[in-house]
């Protein structure tokens, strides 16, 4: 396709765009000096995107709220957000150096303004004797059982206020607009939303009122010329999500409908809105506004960016509207344009995997974008740990003030053992600094882990992204790197012929020893993927045991591909502890039988996976699986709650009884073991003991095994060394 719609300029009120693309706000939490100061990683972050041919981008959270929203502070008042409030000149200093670098490439710059987190930020400030506030009293999202109180009207005229504030702060310093961060859930839509807002008295009783007067404050300080993008879920879509009697029990039954919806965007435009970007959802349904790797493309921008502009159109109100949604394939978005369901579209996790997509797309190489795989681990996961955005596919993403790919003093020659993500990450930036490369692999691609994975439907991301990473390696092979396929090498094959090997050899899947094992047919969970998950015919009633990530993406896939009644059994009190909350929540209620990959209800399964968690196999019997079950056990499917990471306390968390457990029998034809690996270090050690090379790596799963965001930051880290 020529993309001649990607590529025309356009107007956001008085600023002009050199392009239709614009960066999502991808959190730069943790990118700034804990005054707030934006740091030269939080610089070069976003200065990497602008040399891309980004036409626009957009900062992540700023709060306006210090003072007010405990929760956006830390011990000493201290904040891992950035800070531009105030008249401090110590922070001004950073964005100033931050607008200056990206405007150098003929990109715009917005800052992102939010009231803060209320009920969705983190409760450990009760616990130092702040009052948690919201707009109404609402509970905790990560601990229900805490109450937020809600702001005062002063509280929020002081708000209002500190917004006007920060945007003068933000035109001083060189910005070109402010986007106002008015969705899924925060404290601005919590303010503006029936879900949260059930204020009977004073001005903000009106739930449109807040919004309203934060944009006539930001014209009032910086002129009717100074543009504001409107950031609104149309609908929190938690009906459409849990169904009548989940959402009257859990949520009062209330949401913002769209229609309402819609007539809030015009009362916004009317108080001088130059431009909304819309999605659908909140914290409660996270997968809506985070769309994971399970969705398929354009999950919801017809519904809602379609349905705002068609809106606009009949109302004769001429602001731009802005599509959001798993964007990535250029195709789509040149379409998506075209058939006018906006004027703009955002991209977010695709500029992290690949700063340079908009040049690669104007310049006909759109095989050559590294495609994000959806799996959220360093854009999102990372920052909820503690540290900052980064991606699992692009290991410079996060790092553009540190990490440097330069040309090796001398040229070595290197041998590298696997060629899933961390392997060919390795020969990649080895070759690409000079050095001699030989890419072993024992099957016939490339892939590893995630080529195994992606035999699944709902891996259609990862797809993707394995057909530019072998566009690649193909590329590189015909320049000169050696690629062995169905090659299984020995110590004796490496010994003094390299002076690099770098062990990329992946895990050794684990099955435990049950009394019965053999009464039953089974299967590992890895070899059942490459075996295309074709089961015997006979196979009506599957048992997977091990309800981590992989067990519970194989027991959906079963029942959504097959039809196959699936039961998944795990040792943990929880299903999937430690996956990004978005992704557990999506897969949740994909297996509860709520929704789909395509998010349509047509798709939804007709027979949901069960899943008992707090539960341990003990034996087989022909036909049965025999486990214990805790009886205090939670409800596995729960994809409105997240799991708390270990290092917060949770005084209301109370540890299951070990010895309550029932003896628990169901009927079974065939079992799959999702029962996780050991690091394949074998070779590793040996080479180590034999001398093999002055130089042996080892990295990935055959180090620890892990995800692909490890295997690909330890590949990138070796290489970028030798």
């Amino acid at each position: 396709m020529g993309y001649q719609k990607i590529f025309e300029p356009g107007k956001i009120g008085k600023c002009k765009l050199k392009n239709r693309i614009i960066m999502a706000p991808m959190g730069n939490i943790n990118m700034a000096d804990p005054i707030g100061r934006p740091l030269p990683k939080m610089i070069d972050y976003f200065t990497e995107r602008a040399k891309g041919g980004t036409g626009l981008l957009i900062t992540g959270l700023v709060p306006v709220s210090y003072g007010i929203d405990p929760t956006v502070s830390e011990d000493n008042d201290t904040t891992y957000f950035p800070r531009i409030d105030g008249s401090s000149r110590a922070r001004m200093a950073g964005w100033r150096d931050l607008a200056a670098s990206v405007h150098a490439y003929d990109a715009k710059i917005f800052i992102q303004l939010t009231a803060g987190m209320g009920r969705v930020g983190s409760p450990e400030v009760l616990l130092k004797g702040k009052m948690l506030k919201s707009a109404s009293v609402n509970k905790n999202f990560y601990v229900p059982q805490l109450p937020h109180l809600p702001l005062s009207n002063r509280q929020i005229r002081k708000m209002v206020k500190s917004f006007g504030q920060c945007a003068i702060n933000a035109k001083i310093s060189g910005f070109d607009g402010v986007q106002l961060h008015g969705h899924e859930g925060y404290m601005m839509d919590q303010l503006t939303s029936a879900p949260w807002n059930r204020r009977k008295f004073g001005r903000y009783r009106n739930k449109f009122q807040f919004g309203i007067d934060v944009v006539r404050e930001i014209k009032r300080a910086c002129g009717e010329d100074f543009p504001v993008i409107y950031r609104v879920d149309l609908t929190q879509a938690l009906q459409e999500s849990y169904g009548e009697e989940v959402f009257k029990r859990r949520f009062r039954g209330q949401e913002r409908i769209i229609e309402e919806g819609l007539e809030f965007c015009r009362a916004l435009a009317e108080a001088g809105v130059d431009a909304f970007d819309v999605d659908k959802g909140c914290y409660d349904n996270w997968f809506w506004p985070h769309p994971p790797a399970y969705f398929t493309a354009l999950p919801y921008v017809e519904e809602m960016a379609g349905r705002l502009k068609e809106f606009f159109r009949q109302q004769q109100i001429d602001v731009p509207v802005i599509a959001v949604g798993k964007l990535g394939n250029p195709d789509q978005a040149e379409e998506v344009l075209e058939k006018g369901w906006a004027d703009f579209f955002m991209l977010g996790r695709p500029l992290l995997a690949d700063p340079y997509w908009p040049q690669k797309v104007r310049e006909n190489r759109v095989s050559e974008i590294t495609h994000c795989i959806g799996d959220q681990e360093g854009c999102i996961q990372s920052f909820i740990l503690g540290g900052h955005p980064c991606c699992t596919v692009n290991p410079y993403t996060g790092f553009e003030d540190t990490k440097r790919l330069e040309k090796a003093a001398v040229s070595k020659k290197v041998a590298i053992i696997g060629a899933g993500p961390g392997g060919c990450e390795a020969a990649k930036t080895a070759w690409a600094r000079g050095h001699q490369v030989t890419l072993f692999e024992k099957t016939d691609q490339i892939g590893g882990q995630l080529a195994t994975g992606s035999k699944m439907k709902i891996k259609h991301d990862v797809v993707r992204y394995l057909s530019n990473l072998r566009h690649q390696i193909d590329l590189l092979a015909q320049k000169g790197l050696e690629v062995k396929y169905n090659t299984t090498v020995q110590p004796k094959d490496l010994k003094g012929k390299y002076d690099v090997i770098i062990c990329a050899n992946g895990l050794t899947p684990t099955i435990p020893s049950l009394e019965g094992k053999d009464q039953v047919p089974s299967v590992e969970a890895r070899q059942c993927l490459i075996d295309g998950m074709k089961l015997p015919a006979e196979a009506k009633k599957i048992t997977v045991v091990g309800g981590g990530v992989v067990g519970c993406e194989i027991a959906y896939s079963l029942a959504y591909e097959q039809g196959l009644d699936v039961t998944v059994v795990e040792m943990l009190p929880d299903l999937m502890k430690g996956t990004v909350h978005a992704n557990r929540a999506m897969l949740l209620w994909m297996m509860m039988g709520k929704g789909s990959p395509s998010g349509q209800p047509a798709d939804v399964l007709k027979k949901p996976v069960k899943a008992y968690t707090a539960s341990k196999v003990v034996r087989f019997a022909p036909g049965k699986a025999v486990f214990r079950a805790n009886r205090k056990r939670k409800d596995p499917y729960t994809p409105w709650t997240t799991l708390i990471p270990d290092n917060i306390h949770n005084p209301f968390d109370r540890p299951l009884n070990p010895n309550d457990v029932e003896e628990i029998q169901i009927d079974t034809d065939y079992v799959i073991y999702a029962t996780g690996g050991q690091a394949d270090d074998d070779l590793y050690y040996q080479l180590l003991a034999e001398k093999a090379a002055p130089e042996v790596y080892c990295v990935g799963d055959a180090r620890v095994p892990g995800r692909a965001w490890e295997a690909i930051t330890d590949a990138n880290e070796v290489a970028r060394s030798i």
